[in-house]
């Protein structure tokens, strides 16, 4: 049953609670922790519950799911009788300077007593790396070229990370977060020595806002080339950085293939590149969790420990 409260109703309804809660920001977000806490805390009774479903009390938390969460801690965090509550926050831009090179002020998990902020940008930034990247989509990839893309992707992977870091910004200049996704297409990308052209000058038509992205997209190149990659990991919008990875091995499908036979290769880059979000955030997330239940520390750290302690 979803949750309809307002904030007084939330904070008083947790306050009555006896089951450990924690408050996420969106649906995806409470499958991720609620999967990563029965690995961890297998045990424990907790509910996890989403901010999208906490009706919000002004202008900042009527639209913004992040802001009713730190709204909640605000309100709450001094108080014993909310000891069991606790609070997970995107990170998103915070405590990041962009300036000649990207510079992470919080190279640990950010805590403010029950409140934490993911490491990178969002939850799904504790998926961006070669190894979870490699077994979600291989499980979601029939093609017998699969093998050869995924080595060419993770040859490319680091250059891949650096673009979406600029991806990133640009879309952050121009406070379009959801835009890039939308012009970056499987058949335009190109790879070379390990490095990958993303294909925006391929377009065969460009719109005067799809000039100004990318000319603010190549402006910030050489400051993510400045910068330590696992910085640029961490600064990626999560949401962006699945889809435009997807689109990378999609094309890396294509280029692994090809030779051999370039119809089929061209449908299994297609057939990947449609596969849909929720598919891609499922298949992604297990393999995290696989990778945590083997001992991994690649994840809210503060928030589990925060949860198991007051048990």
């Amino acid at each position: 049953m979803e949750l309809k409260y307002d904030i007084s109703e939330y904070i008083a309804m947790a306050r009555m609670s006896s089951k450990i809660r924690v408050l996420v920001e969106g649906k995806d977000d409470r499958g991720h922790v609620l999967n990563l806490l029965k690995i961890l805390a297998p045990r424990l009774r907790i509910k996890v519950d989403i901010a999208v479903d906490i009706l919000g009390e002004c202008n900042a938390t009527r639209s913004n799911n992040r802001a009713k969460i730190e709204g909640i801690h605000l309100q709450c965090k001094a108080a014993s009788t909310h000891r069991k509550l606790f609070f997970l926050c995107d990170r998103e831009f915070r405590n990041f300077t962009i300036e000649n090179e990207i510079k992470d002020l919080s190279v640990v998990h950010e805590v403010d007593g029950n409140l934490s902020w993911t490491l990178g940008h969002s939850i799904e930034n504790y998926f961006l790396s070669p190894y979870m990247l490699s077994e979600g989509f291989r499980f979601l990839s029939g093609s017998g070229s699969k093998d050869a893309a995924l080595r060419l992707f993770n040859d490319c992977f680091d250059d891949s990370i650096r673009k979406i870091a600029a991806v990133t910004l640009a879309a952050k200049v121009l406070n379009c977060a959801n835009y890039p996704a939308s012009i970056v297409k499987w058949h335009n990308v190109a790879f070379e020595g390990g490095v990958i052209d993303l294909g925006f000058r391929n377009e065969p038509v460009q719109d005067e806002f799809m000039e100004k992205f990318v000319n603010i997209y190549e402006g910030f190149l050489v400051v993510v080339d400045n910068t330590d990659i696992d910085i640029c990991t961490r600064l990626c919008r999560g949401h962006t950085a699945v889809l435009l990875l997807q689109r990378l091995y999609a094309a890396s499908l294509y280029f692994a293939g090809k030779e051999e036979d370039d119809d089929a290769a061209r449908y299994d880059a297609n057939l990947f590149s449609n596969v849909p979000e929720s598919s891609l955030s499922a298949a992604l997330s297990e393999a995290w969790i696989r990778k945590v239940s083997e001992g991994g520390k690649f994840y809210p750290l503060p928030l589990v420990d925060s949860v198991i302690s007051v048990a």
